[in-house]
């Protein structure tokens, strides 16, 4: 048996639960650039990246993953 499953387990620690709250933010970034990449110009994707980078300054990765464990709580409830 795990040590914790990877959804909604208590025994999951903080830090680990986390992380994989940023990385899913991150990877959900990421891939919607590599769907639009296909479609864009070379101008498009480097105006994209400017805006991708003011989406992945702290403060609004922040909001991100607050929101993001603000769902997991109400879905518990």
């Amino acid at each position: 048996m795990p040590n914790y499953f990877h959804v909604f387990d208590v025994r999951k620690p903080a830090s680990i639960y986390v992380e994989d709250k940023l990385k899913m933010a991150i990877k959900e970034l990421f891939e919607i650039r590599s769907e639009l990449e296909k479609t864009m110009t070379r101008r498009e994707l480097i105006s994209f990246d400017k805006v991708l980078a003011k989406y992945l300054q702290h403060d609004v990765l922040m909001l991100k993953l607050k929101a993001s464990v603000d769902q997991d709580y109400s879905l518990l409830h």
